[in-house]
């Protein structure tokens, strides 16, 4: 099975010591919310989503709705960040 193409700008948001297989933990959308914008380790809005940060995945949870997205990868201590998906697409 060959590897996934983690988007670059999603690998970007954490150290170059960062493990490059980021995830996409969550997705969070304003109709699911009572809130404007997520709240830091919130949990109203979001959704499970725990696929790769690929292309595919990001702009798939976009056409649904989700303006926001929680990255995750290893190596690093901060291993979680909350990105708009327009600054990964």
């Amino acid at each position: 099975m060959p590897r996934p193409q983690i988007l670059a700008s999603a690998q970007a948001q954490f150290p170059k010591s960062a493990n490059k297989q980021v995830r996409v933990s969550a997705a969070w959308r304003r109709v699911d919310s009572t809130l404007d914008y997520p709240e830091p380790n919130g949990t109203g809005g979001w959704t499970s989503v725990n696929d790769f940060a690929t292309h595919v995945v990001v702009k798939r949870l976009g056409d649904q709705g989700f303006t926001v997205v929680n990255l995750s990868t290893g190596g690093v201590a901060r291993g979680y960040k909350d990105v708009a998906i327009s600054v990964l697409i």
